[in-house]
């Protein structure tokens, strides 16, 4: 993006113009999550990989936005986010 702007071709007597600008590419997931079992009251850490870092994360159950809070843990690290899910139960599946 930082290459966008007006260029010039400048000989003297004449002089060429070009606005250049530049799209970004859309962010994807390069590695899916994984599904998981796991014996009720263990963690369970659910992650994938992005092809850009720093980019807003969103998680969701059925639905339903997940925040961060004592039973959720999300973490983002360059291109990785993370959803820990705290001392599972069977209402996590």
């Amino acid at each position: 993006k930082t290459d966008a702007g007006l260029y010039t071709c400048d000989i003297g007597t004449d002089v060429a113009k070009s606005k250049v600008s530049v799209q970004e590419k859309p962010t994807e997931v390069t590695k899916q999550l994984e599904n998981k079992t796991s014996p009720a009251g263990q963690d369970i850490s659910l992650s994938c990989e992005l092809s850009k870092a720093d980019v807003n994360i969103r998680w969701y159950k059925d639905g339903k936005a997940i925040r961060k809070s004592q039973k959720y843990d999300l973490q983002q690290e360059g291109t990785r986010a993370t959803l820990i899910i705290r001392d599972s139960t069977v209402k996590d599946s």
